[in-house]
C-alpha cells in the first residue's frame, strides 16, 4: 500500500498480513505512519495504490461503514448526555436493531468490561479507565470482524495505563477477535502483541513477535527503538572472525562477540549492541 498527501508520500509501499484472531500492533516514533496506515484499514483514507482485502475481498472502494471493523480512538467520544448504556448501544439504534437485541448486547459487553454497575451513569461521572472501557464496549456490541485500536490508552496515566493493557490482553483472549493497535509506547506493544509491525518513516522496519525483534533485531533502529532503557551502541574495530564469534577491540581490551563473523574480516569497523541487563560489574 502507499499513501501520498499533496505529493508527500507518507506511507512508502507497506506489505503486511494479518491473520485471524492475531492481535497486531503497529509501533514506531510519532510522525512514522502507523496512524494513517490503520485510518486506511478502516476505510477513513484512501489508498493511493495497492490493495486492502479483508477476508479475502478487496475492500478500497467500501465504506468505513460496510468493512465489519470497529474502532477505538485516542479520545473517548461519548455522547455526555447519554448514559453508559446509550452511548454503547448507539450505534446499534442508528441501525435500526430492536430494542430488547439491543439491550442483550449492551448487557453482554457490559459483563465482559465490567461496567454493569454504570450502566446509568452518564460520562461525567466516570473516570478515565472507565470511559475508555465504555468506547471500548461501544465497539464490541457491533461484533465487528476487526478491533482497531489508536492508542487507546494515551490520555490515562501511568498506572491506570498498566491496568488497561491486562484489560485488553485479556479482552482479546476473551474475545477471540483480531485486533490491531497502534501505538507509540514501545512497552505497550512488547507486553500485549502477538505480532509487532515496527514503522519508521511510512515504511516497515520489522515484522516479528515482542521476543524476535528484541533478540533479532534487522537494523539499528530496530536495536535501538525496542528495548527499555535502550540498548547501548559502540564502535568497534574487529581483530579477527570465525563462524563461532567476532574479536573486537575494546577500551578495556579485547572481547569476544559470540555471533556468527560471516563476511567480517579484521581491520573492519563495526557497531556492537549491548543491552543494559547483559552488563555485569567485575571483581
Amino acid at each position: 500500500m502507499v499513501k501520498d498527501f499533496g505529493g508527500t508520500q507518507v506511507i512508502k509501499g507497506v506489505d503486511l498480513e494479518v491473520k485471524d484472531r492475531e492481535f497486531v500492533v503497529f509501533v514506531g516514533p510519532s510522525g512514522c505512519g502507523k496512524s494513517t496506515l490503520m485510518r486506511m484499514i478502516a476505510g477513513l483514507e484512501s489508498t493511493t495504490s495497492g490493495e486492502i482485502a479483508i477476508d479475502g475481498q478487496r475492500v478500497n472502494e467500501v465504506g468505513p461503514a460496510d468493512r465489519g471493523l470497529a474502532m477505538v480512538f485516542q479520545s473517548y467520544a461519548l455522547y455526555p448526555h447519554m448514559t453508559v448504556e446509550d452511548n454503547m448501544g448507539f450505534s446499534l439504534r442508528l441501525a435500526k436493531v430492536p430494542r430488547a437485541e439491543r439491550r442483550e448486547k449492551v448487557l453482554a459487553a457490559a459483563r465482559i468490561l465490567q461496567l454493569e454497575p454504570l450502566l446509568d451513569r452518564k460520562p461525567r461521572a466516570l473516570s478515565g479507565g472507565q470511559r475508555q472501557r465504555v468506547a471500548i464496549g461501544r465497539a464490541i456490541v457491533r461484533n465487528p470482524s476487526i478491533f482497531l485500536f489508536d492508542e487507546p490508552l494515551s490520555n490515562l496515566d501511568a498506572a491506570l495505563r498498566v491496568q488497561m493493557r491486562i484489560e485488553l490482553a485479556r479482552l482479546h483472549e476473551e474475545l477471540d477477535a483480531t485486533m490491531i493497535y497502534v501505538t507509540h509506547d514501545q512497552i505497550e506493544a512488547m507486553t500485549m502483541a502477538d505480532k509487532i509491525v515496527v514503522l519508521q518513516d511510512g515504511v516497515v522496519e520489522q515484522i516479528g513477535s515482542p521476543m524476535e525483534l528484541y533478540h533479532h533485531p534487522r537494523n539499528r533502529f530496530v536495536a535501538g527503538f525496542i528495548g527499555s532503557p535502550k540498548m547501548n551502541f559502540l564502535e568497534v574495530e574487529v581483530r579477527g572472525a570465525d563462524a563461532e564469534g567476532v574479536d573486537v577491540a575494546l577500551p578495556g581490551g579485547d572481547c569476544r562477540v559470540p555471533v556468527a563473523g560471516d563476511g567480517v574480516s579484521a581491520g573492519d569497523t563495526l557497531t556492537l549492541g549491548i543491552r543494559p541487563e547483559h552488563l555485569v560489574l567485575d571483581e
